[in-house]
């Protein structure tokens, strides 16, 4: 067999003329959808529906939808509006019309509409082998309906107990999608109790149940205001709370275990108790950064007593974060 790595690199050029050959006519919602989708867009349109082609057709829409958010407005917009992937451009319109539709939108001519079109199908072929790959990756998986666009933390150890201030984006790749679980695992310092923490709910959604495995695992299970669909995404927020300082190990690591498309960490620490050194910890397993010391990936904190940093495409099971010496 190919090994997963051979798979999809270098493939940008024959994704994206799939891509050419899907926005003819009505683009996704072809009535031959399933004879028109090449091996790359089949595979990721790929979820158990078997010949189900309503279910594929979702699932294609939503799949794209999630590559194509990842790029930049222009040629988000351009995409979105050649595929058929946006409602105001409309489904029966053939891709000429969708065309002509994008260079009023821009104030174009027919031409450039095309050309930003074409270059859009490059970028997003590109984030689509990007995704086949992490797919076909060993720990390529995710939970069932849903995934992380951004997850964004501000942890705070200027306060009495340390808090931390959640903010994660979350996009839908299932119809009905009610309800959402926020882990954390935070671990004790050696001799020290294991920390309580608890949770609460800052906009977005309603904390319905709060598990405690073992140790110091956390699961926390939100209600959505409403049900999502393929393809939309959501925002809320969640404000955890830590017992005690003395609790805490000396670092904020973020090992995923589902897809996230991004991982934002800002940690802010007392202006009278700055740590001695702080490391970045970029895809490390955790044996690696629990032995990692102050000698490489060194950060000073800023006038605020805060570093930041963020991570795209986080690697799941790989540790993502900061780590520090009181």
């Amino acid at each position: 067999m190919t090994s997963p790595a051979r798979l999809v690199p270098g493939r940008r050029e024959e994704i994206a003329a799939e891509l050419k050959a899907l926005r003819k006519g009505p683009a996704v919602h072809a009535a031959d959808l399933d004879a028109r989708l090449g091996s790359y867009l089949r595979e990721l349109s790929a979820s158990g529906h078997g010949d189900d082609i309503a279910g594929r057709r979702e699932v294609l829409i939503a799949e794209l939808l999630a590559c194509a958010g990842q790029l930049e407005p222009e040629p988000r917009e351009a995409i979105t509006i050649a595929l058929a992937l946006s409602g105001e451009t409309g489904q029966g319109r053939n891709f000429s019309d969708r065309v002509s539709s994008l260079a009023t939108r821009i104030s174009r001519d027919y031409r450039t509409a095309l050309r930003r079109v074409d270059a859009a199908g490059l970028l997003l072929a590109e984030k689509i082998a990007i995704e086949l790959r992490r797919r076909r990756s060993p720990a390529g998986t995710a939970p069932d309906g849903w995934y992380l666009r951004e997850f964004q933390v501000v942890l705070r150890l200027d306060t009495p107990v340390p808090e931390s201030w959640e903010e994660r984006r979350i996009v839908a790749t299932s119809a009905g999608l009610e309800e959402v679980v926020a882990w954390l695992d935070a671990p004790s310092v050696p001799g020290a109790a294991g920390p309580d923490v608890t949770a609460e709910v800052t906009h977005g959604g309603r904390l319905i149940r709060r598990k405690h495995p073992s140790g110091g695992k956390y699961e926390f299970v939100v209600k959505l205001p409403r049900p999502l669909q393929p393809g939309e995404t959501h925002h809320y927020g969640l404000l955890l709370r830590l017992s005690s300082h003395q609790q805490m190990t000396p670092h904020c690591i973020f090992t995923p275990e589902c897809r996230c498309d991004r991982y934002d960490l800002r940690v802010r620490f007392p202006l009278d108790r700055l740590p001695s050194w702080v490391r970045k910890v970029s895809g490390e397993t955790v044996r690696t950064f629990q032995a990692g010391g102050p000698d490489r990936d060194l950060l000073t904190p800023d006038p605020a007593g805060e570093v930041h940093d963020y991570f795209d495409q986080p690697q799941l099971y790989l540790g993502y974060g900061f780590q520090w010496r009181p």
